[in-house]
């Protein structure tokens, strides 16, 4: 999982959302720890010299750049964690295995733990529910995870094949997080590898469409307007039509 430039300003954007809101302090989950894949100068460029001033360079570095296929693009890798808390965030991690040595092992499969219920402001997934084999169950747990307000950062394939057991559509986040309180407060399709730049494509709520550049993700923020019980959507074209009065 990994946060680039792109991403990072998706998430200096939330930040900004949810601080507009009153909130003074921000508590983050991440979905498994986000390799930073940002420059200094990306940084900086974002939020400021102060916040990019010599922010730790992580000592795994090389192999994180080796898996992201970034080596020669990037000197090292900034510490996501440091960069984050100097952001004013408190972070969570969870993931299914202990990879960097702070996550707490949940798996997204099964039930939301009772404790990390309506506990977020802001949750960051880079990637993660689409390795979900449960993935009605995983995204049910990434919206009880959040307070009223609170905001999602999500990305995943779109038609990245073999990516993970699943790709997503446009219609997955209208219908579900639409029928269960969240507004979407930005959605699209992006095409983005080392070294590109990410290239942005509106994507039709509900309608079918053909084509989509190879490689794509699809990214959006949502927010949590409305505490309810979350409940199963029925596809949209598949609704039964208004009754008239």
């Amino acid at each position: 999982m990994a946060i680039d430039g792109f991403y990072l300003n998706l998430v200096k954007d939330s930040i900004n959302h949810l601080r507009k809101s009153g909130r003074t302090e921000i508590r983050c989950l991440e979905l498994a720890y986000p390799d930073l894949i940002a420059s200094a100068a990306e940084i900086e460029a974002l939020f400021g010299p102060d916040v990019a001033k010599d922010l730790p360079i992580r000592p795994d570095s090389e192999p994180i750049l080796r898996h992201h296929g970034m080596v020669g693009r990037l000197p090292g890798v900034f510490d996501t964690h440091a960069l984050f808390e100097r952001l004013g965030l408190q972070i969570e991690v969870i993931d299914i295995a202990i990879n960097r040595g702070m996550e707490r092992i949940v798996d997204l499969n099964d039930p939301l733990p009772a404790d990390l219920h309506q506990r977020f402001d802001l949750l960051i997934d880079t990637g993660t529910l689409e390795h979900c084999f449960n993935v009605g169950q995983a995204f049910k747990n990434t919206c009880e995870a959040m307070r009223q307000g609170g905001v999602i950062v999500h990305g995943a394939p779109l038609n990245r094949f073999n990516h993970g057991f699943w790709s997503f559509n446009p219609t997955l986040y209208y219908d579900f997080l639409g029928d269960n309180g969240f507004q979407i407060l930005w959605l699209k399709g992006v095409q983005a590898g080392p070294g590109m730049k990410p290239q942005i494509f509106d994507l039709p709520p509900f309608d079918r469409f053909n084509q989509a550049p190879a490689g794509s993700a699809i990214i959006g923020i949502f927010q949590r307007r409305e505490i309810r019980a979350i409940a199963w959507p029925v596809q949209r074209k598949y609704r039964p039509a208004p009754q008239a009065a």
